[in-house]
């Protein structure tokens, strides 16, 4: 093994294999629906996630549309079942946020009268990665029109997309 050590791989099998309520969306929606009661918080995340996930293009365009409407429209549910817990992103100002951190703005920053804007997404599928370059458009408090460029990077496991890691730009 070049730079992972024995034990540090039994320790990442390990946590992919066990799943716990705080990690429900490492979980398969379709897995979770048939293995889990409704209600539970696996099942919830088989509800709340993007419906029919392929690797292709137009998945990942559909993921991003969903998790900007989440983070506008308050559903801190869906990234909860979206994002890697070790997802990290970093900013333009290069503060690097956590998962939580991304979670936890979005009561904070949530107006429900705003109109959520479409996105422009360039996207580069890879096997079980991809790389998502959106585009923005929106305007400015005074009104003027203004881009805002994001890349957001995923990986694929137990039947769905997952967020690992972005940055904005």
């Amino acid at each position: 093994m070049s730079r992972m050590t024995y034990p540090l791989l039994a320790a990442v099998l390990s946590s992919l294999l066990t799943v716990s309520p705080g990690n429900a969306h490492d979980m398969d929606s379709g897995a979770a629906a048939a293995t889990t009661a409704p209600g539970s918080p696996h099942a919830d995340c088989a509800a709340v996630s993007t419906p029919d996930q392929k690797k292709d293009e137009d998945t990942i365009r559909r993921i991003e549309q969903a998790w900007l409407t989440a983070e506008y429209r308050g559903n801190r549910q869906y990234l909860e079942c979206l994002l890697e817990p070790d997802y990290r992103t970093s900013g333009r100002d290069g503060k690097i946020r956590s998962r939580e951190d991304v979670i936890g703005r979005v009561s904070q920053t949530t107006d429900l009268t705003r109109e959520v804007p479409k996105l422009e997404t360039i996207v580069f599928v890879h096997g079980d990665s991809a790389s998502a370059h959106s585009i923005m458009h929106s305007t400015d408090k005074a009104g003027n029109p203004k881009e805002v460029h994001f890349v957001d990077t995923y990986i694929f496991h137990d039947g769905r997309w997952h967020a690992f890691g972005g940055a904005d730009l």
